[in-house]
């Protein structure tokens, strides 16, 4: 990529100057046709030529222009070291020195990318040109700066997400969450940074990421892993990851001898429905996998395995019973 923009921003200064062949005139405007943003490349630099005017003089003295820039470099005693066959040329290769930062700010800054979405009652997923995923929980919301030539991306972030990049790796992403910067150095993680709440949380699923601030160092995490920060404390932990942090997009779960009322939360929690205890069950333990099961599969599974009655009353579901098997 880089070669071919040299090699464009070579024809250009020909053109400009006077210099071109025709076929290299009919390259360039090959090039041109092919999007709207290649034929303003051309007319900018037009632009800028024309309006690059040297004091004093009507046309571009190419040779006076070279010698100055030689008298600056080696000094007015030394000869040059290098001489150009043909004015024109020179003319044409000192016109792209001085115009290739300029074309390169213009590009760099016309390749970003802005990508806004919301997840306010569902959850959204959002795939970036370079096939990284976004999954947005409900009341969250993201603004991406997106940057294809330079490699880099910047997820700010509000609420709860799971990121997902491919193996190929092809940008550099970082998400931002208020003062925190999660640097991605692997491929699955999961943010959860609510403004009005003094945790954020960062679980890595697969890969490693650094969680850190500007002014505190913060921590590096590795599959498995959770990382907390504390914004009252100003202070960096870290635990050993949920492994259902990324059920509310995946509907999957995998419980350990958890409590019934930590498993009823989780699923209320994914699903969007109020479950309610009644009896003394919240401290039943269950081990259970489930696998993008809808909610009344799952609640009914839970039922038979510990022996409660399961009743959906509309805006709520009820779970009972005397106690566990």
């Amino acid at each position: 990529m880089n070669e071919n923009i040299e090699h464009i921003e070579d024809l250009i200064g020909k053109i400009i100057v006077g210099e071109a062949s025709e076929a290299e005139i009919r390259e360039l405007g090959e090039w041109c046709a092919l999007s709207a943003e290649n034929q303003k490349y051309l007319d900018d630099a037009k632009l800028i030529y024309e309006k690059a005017q040297l004091p004093g003089k009507e046309e571009f003295d190419a040779d006076a222009a070279w010698e100055k820039v030689q008298n600056q470099i080696h000094g007015k005693d030394k000869k040059p070291w290098f001489i150009f066959p043909t004015w024109g040329i020179a003319a044409g290769l000192i016109l792209i020195f001085a115009l290739t930062f300029i074309f390169y700010s213009i590009r760099q800054s016309s390749q970003t990318q802005e990508f806004q979405f919301t997840a306010d009652l569902t959850v959204v997923s959002q795939k970036m040109p370079d096939l990284t995923e976004i999954s947005l929980n409900k009341n969250s919301d993201v603004r991406v700066d997106y940057n294809e030539r330079k490699k880099t991306g910047t997820i700010h972030l509000s609420g709860e997400a799971l990121i997902n990049i491919p193996d190929s790796k092809k940008v550099n992403w970082t998400v931002q969450a208020g003062e925190l910067h999660i640097d991605d150095i692997g491929t699955v993680f999961h943010v959860k940074a609510f403004p009005d709440s003094a945790i954020v949380e960062v679980t890595v699923q697969e890969g490693m990421v650094r969680f850190y601030k500007d002014d505190v160092e913060g921590i590096t995490l590795s599959a498995g892993e959770k990382g907390i920060y504390d914004k009252d404390l100003n202070t960096f932990a870290k635990l050993e990851a949920d492994p259902n942090v990324a059920a509310f997009v995946t509907k999957s779960f995998d419980f350990q001898e958890e409590e019934l009322g930590q498993v009823l939360a989780s699923l209320s929690q994914v699903y969007g429905r109020k479950i309610v205890m009644d009896g003394d069950i919240s401290g039943c333990r269950l081990t259970v996998n489930f696998e993008n099961e809808d909610l009344n599969t799952i609640l009914e599974i839970i039922g038979e395995t510990l022996g409660l009655k399961v009743i959906d009353e509309g805006s709520q579901i009820k779970i009972s019973g005397d106690g566990c098997f």
